[in-house]
């Protein structure tokens, strides 16, 4: 036992000997990532050239630092032997500040304890002259041959008492004011002694990098790297048309948002989606054990997932009077478990547990949803997966600088046109409004995320929109905006009711009028719709339609099967009035005269 102390303090001896006295540098930040939530700052140190171990000092580091990501790295031998983060506590001496505010303080007290004083005087002096009023009052109701004072003197005496309690009331009055006066000050004067407490007593964050040197290192230069929370950004995205070129100009910016508590200057900035870890184990899906309930027990999707002592769910719960299948409470619960799983999936083996009560909580879900229900999953499924699935960085020409503030900063992440194909799109059934859409094809060698978007047209603004996961290749529709110089009016022109053989037979007929006030040729997009339906006891048939349907594949493919009707037609310049485009189609329902039609959602 002995022995082991004697090595334990030898070696300190040793290490004190070897590291002596700590070299101090700041460095540079260099280098700066910023993922969503938090950022990853690299400092860049240049050593003394030196050899040997040394202990390398660097403060300064900002307040919202995690001290668990700090590492460090060299290069041409120089080994990094560990890292150590500590924070010492430092209070500055401000004692004249201090004595000015006592002064101060004091004085405001003794003037406020006067003020105070005075005004309990002049409520004495008040109640004296209230008895004298009264007396006028016992006055008065005498007869004048009886009294002490004649009508005279009573008026004069009255006088001097109004004269005086006016007097009295308004000295009350400013004494009063002067008092609440003296009290905001004395607030004041408390709040700058608190705020000068804040300012000189604040935390010094610094870290210990223990370094070996080797002679023949020539570069002695050293990185600091750590997470710092308090930094985000998003996409925001400027969408330029310019129809008459048929060309799209993108500029893809990003909101940051920077407030770390250091700033970053002239800096290297990148971008990214990724999630930064600081757990290098990945958790493990365990078993998923479950078992049958009886028929009256059911498993409320609403009420969460909680675990059990021995890591296995607990998917039964009491709810006779409750519809646990309701829609509403999937669709949030879904929302709820994708909202807790993005918190810890960068956690890794630490969020194990929780990561499966997530999952099981997701698979709970696909076992109890209907078709339906499954369908909308599957569809927020899949949005997720293409937004969350693409991990990107983007690396900003230059060097930027961004202080640490509150205010978000605009960058630029990349700016290119783009080839489009415009037309204009109509659907009466939803709006008369006729809007300018284009097909734009990302020709850059950039993935565009997710994000809000300024359209504008011609060099106007036109309003807002938002972008979809766009990859580099992929085609995606825009829009930019109404145009008032197309014109387009549905109507329910007629109706035809029949019954045959018990089934009823309604035909119905429809006229949709396009106007194109432009004096060239416009392709316009026109979209309405006829009821579908799966069930056979349904009869539902386009009897005819004056312009062909669309042949668009993809349309044919995806929509028309589904009731969408959809016309690509080119209207000649100036087709206004009677000269307008008109568009007439009918179409059938049958079925049985004891039934009818209802919505499905």
């Amino acid at each position: 036992m002995k022995s082991k102390l004697f090595l334990i303090v030898l070696t300190t001896l040793l290490m004190t000997t070897a590291f002596a006295e700590p070299q101090a540098a700041n460095g540079t930040i260099s280098n700066v990532i910023v993922y969503h939530g938090r950022a990853l700052v690299t400092r860049t140190i240049e050593l003394d050239k030196t050899d040997g171990d040394i202990e390398l000092l660097v403060n300064n580091l900002p307040d919202h630092i995690l001290p668990e990501s700090l590492y460090a790295q060299a290069e041409d031998g120089i080994g990094v032997l560990s890292v150590r983060y500590r924070s010492r506590e430092i209070k500055q001496d401000t004692r004249e500040e201090v004595q000015e505010l006592d002064q101060q303080f004091e004085m405001l007290e003794d003037q406020l304890h006067k003020a105070k004083r005075d005004r309990q005087y002049m409520t004495a002096i008040s109640n004296k002259f209230s008895k004298m009023w009264d007396l006028s009052f016992q006055a008065a109701d005498v007869s004048l041959d009886q009294a002490a004072f004649s009508s005279e003197s009573m008026k004069d005496f009255t006088s001097y008492l109004e004269e005086k309690y006016q007097g009295i009331h308004n000295r009350a009055v400013e004494l009063e004011l002067q008092a609440k006066d003296l009290e905001k000050q004395l607030a004041e004067v408390t709040r700058q002694k608190e705020e000068l407490a804040r300012q000189h007593q604040h935390v010094i964050r610094e870290a210990l990098v223990y370094l070996h040197i080797p002679k023949a290192a020539k570069s002695h230069t050293v990185q600091l790297s750590y997470l710092v929370t308090g930094a985000d950004w998003s996409p925001q995205y400027n969408l330029k048309a310019d129809p008459d070129g048929k060309e799209v100009r993108i500029e893809y910016n990003a909101v940051v948002h920077q407030s770390s508590g250091e700033d970053w200057n002239n800096a290297a900035l990148s971008l990214s989606t990724a999630v930064p870890a600081l757990v290098a184990g990945a958790p493990e899906l365990e078993p998923m054990k479950v078992d049958l309930i009886t028929g009256h027990q059911k498993y409320n999707l609403g009420r969460g997932l909680p675990v059990s002592s021995n890591g296995n769910i607990q998917v039964a719960a009491e709810a006779p009077q409750q519809d646990i299948y309701a829609y509403q409470d999937q669709t949030q619960m879904f929302d709820e478990l994708i909202q807790s799983r993005r918190t810890n999936i960068g956690k890794g083996i630490q969020a194990q547990q929780m990561l499966n009560s997530i999952a099981i909580g997701n698979q709970m879900i696909e076992f109890e949803a209907d078709k339906r229900m499954l369908k909308e999953l599957n569809r927020k499924a899949v949005a997720i997966r293409r937004a969350e699935g693409v991990s990107v960085l983007y690396r900003l020409d230059g060097k930027l600088t961004l202080p640490s503030k509150s205010d978000q900063q605009l960058v630029t992440i990349a700016a290119f046109d783009s080839k489009a194909e415009f037309v204009f799109t109509a659907a009466p059934l939803l709006t008369d409004y006729v809007y300018l859409q284009a097909e734009i094809v990302n020709n850059s060698d950039t993935i565009l995320l997710p994000g809000s978007a300024d359209m504008f047209r011609n060099g106007q603004f036109v309003g807002k929109g938002d972008m979809t996961l766009v990859t580099i290749g992929q085609t995606f529709t825009a829009g930019f905006g109404v145009d008032s110089q197309i014109q387009v009016t549905r109507e329910f022109k007629d109706k035809k009711i029949e019954s045959f053989l018990g089934n009823r037979i309604d035909e119905h007929y429809y006229r949709i009028a396009v106007e194109n006030y432009y004096d060239k040729p416009i392709a316009l997009r026109l979209i309405d719709r006829l009821p579908w339906t799966e069930s056979k006891e349904l009869g539902i048939e386009l009897n005819s339609t004056s312009h062909a349907l669309s042949t668009d594949a993809e349309y044919v493919r995806t929509e028309k099967d589904r009731g969408i009707l959809r016309w690509d037609l080119q209207l000649k310049p100036n087709t206004t009035g009677q000269k307008a485009t008109i568009v007439n189609y009918a179409f059938t329902l049958k079925y049985d005269n004891d039934m009818a039609i209802r919505t499905i959602r």
